[in-house]
């Protein structure tokens, strides 16, 4: 069953999002009161632009959000397809930029999986550019 926290990038991308640079308005933030009680997404109605917290605590951004800020920051653009077979579907990502050839994953069994390693080569990308 999908929750609404299924909306929200996962913590471990929201911190690398962050260590890239992203700082967008977002509806949630992963609050890190302290390490016994682990991480904990909270979500407002308000836009977040500055998190009262440490800062292990960062900005919880949509997916549609996190992809908008990679073609608007970084010229990358992507999107999450079908592929319809006799044995069922499957789905793939295609990214493609200015800066960064085509590249293209298939064989994920959701569109969330796809959508999901689609996020995480896009701060991979992004994080190599960064480096040279």
């Amino acid at each position: 069953m999908n929750t609404i926290e299924t909306l929200f990038v996962p913590y471990e991308l929201a911190v690398k999002l962050k260590e890239l640079g992203f700082d967008e308005p977002c509806f949630g933030y992963y609050l890190c009161e302290n390490s016994a009680f682990g991480v904990r997404l909270e979500i407002t109605t308000n836009w977040i632009d500055l998190l009262p917290y440490d800062s292990s605590s960062c900005k919880a951004p949509l997916y549609q959000l996190a992809f908008r800020w990679f073609r608007e920051k970084h010229q990358l653009y992507c999107g999450i397809l079908t592929e319809y077979s006799y044995g069922g579907q499957l789905h793939a990502y295609h990214i493609t930029g200015k800066r960064q050839g085509d590249v293209s994953i298939g064989g994920f069994n959701t569109y969330e999986e796809a959508e999901l390693a689609c996020l995480t080569k896009l701060i991979s990308i992004v994080e190599q550019q960064n480096q040279k």
